[in-house]
């Protein structure tokens, strides 16, 4: 069981263009200027209706319905609409839902899409303030100042206010941390295997094999580059580099949990989400004696 330690304030203090600040909760109010023909057809992204953390359709509508919570003089209209959505830096976690003020009262809802012509009148933050220090979120500031790893928003929010005694796996995962472990994607070992053998035309593939093998726990996010004292991995750094040094293009980053088989993405589309190492390796071919397999994962369905 989780205790509630945490309230919302609707601001208006984010200097600049709020949609260009990633990792936040933005509102936005809409209000109805009446309705105009349009041959628009499209599918729509669906609403979540919980973030968690208390950021929901119906905690939000409750406390609409008690008083004003902006940080301005505000009274709706008829119509009006608001709009909460997370601002994600990464867009698998963007997500949003929508109030609108009918009958002299917010309840979910919109708008008709396309037709309805909107303006926006006013826009800010929802600030998630706890009412006391947090160490949870203090353990995940150490983790991004020591180690580069950025814990996904909607995990913090989750685990955020569970007891400390908590055996919520992910929460325990991140609470007991000792190291990190990537995946190889497909496009950085494409990459590789295409430059070693553009140089070492006529090798097979046992010495980049090793080098792979043994790279794959030497990642340092924070200098972004393999790291070890006694092995030259010059070659996989350079490779990296090439690629522009992009995580996302060239590994899945994991937080495994205490029994190492199951683990945390906090990187790329799949962040957020659980899954474990698959009892089957990746391969990539160039031809019979120039091959390297590396390792696979599966998700897990019920995420």
């Amino acid at each position: 069981m989780c205790t509630p330690n945490t309230e919302l304030q609707f601001c208006t203090c984010a200097e600049g263009n709020i949609n260009d600040i990633k990792d936040i909760y933005i509102w936005s109010i809409y209000r109805y200027h009446g309705s105009r023909e349009s041959l628009i057809r499209g599918k729509v992204m669906m609403p979540v209706k919980d973030f968690e953390n208390r950021i929901s359709a119906e905690h939000m509508t409750s406390k609409l319905n008690h008083g004003n919570i902006f940080d301005f003089d505000y009274t709706p209209q008829e119509r009006d609409t608001i709009h909460i959505s997370f601002n994600a830096k990464n867009r698998a976690e963007y997500k949003y839902f929508t109030l609108i003020f009918r009958d002299g009262v917010w309840q979910e809802g919109r708008n008709p899409l396309f037709v309805s012509i909107e303006k926006n009148i006013a826009k800010g933050e929802v600030k998630v303030l706890y009412k006391e220090e947090n160490e949870f979120l203090n353990h995940c500031e150490n983790l991004r100042c020591q180690y580069g790893i950025e814990i996904p928003e909607s995990v913090k929010v989750t685990c955020a206010n569970l007891k400390d005694d908590s055996q919520d796996p992910i929460y325990s995962a991140i609470k007991n941390f000792k190291e990190y472990k990537i995946f190889y994607r497909q496009e950085f070992i494409e990459y590789i295997v295409k430059t070693y053998f553009k140089i070492y035309p006529d090798e097979n593939s046992d010495r980049l094999q090793a080098m792979i093998d043994s790279a794959q726990n030497k990642f340092s996010i924070l200098e972004e580059k393999f790291i070890s004292e006694t092995e030259n991995f010059a070659f996989l750094n350079r490779c990296f580099k090439d690629l522009d040094k992009n995580l996302e293009k060239c590994f899945f980053i994991t937080i495994p949990f205490q029994n190492k088989e199951t683990h945390l993405f906090i990187n790329s589309n799949l962040i957020g989400r659980t899954g474990f190492k698959s009892n089957r390796n990746n391969r990539y071919f160039k031809n019979k004696s120039q091959k390297i397999k590396f390792e696979d994962f599966e998700l897990f369905k019920d995420y």
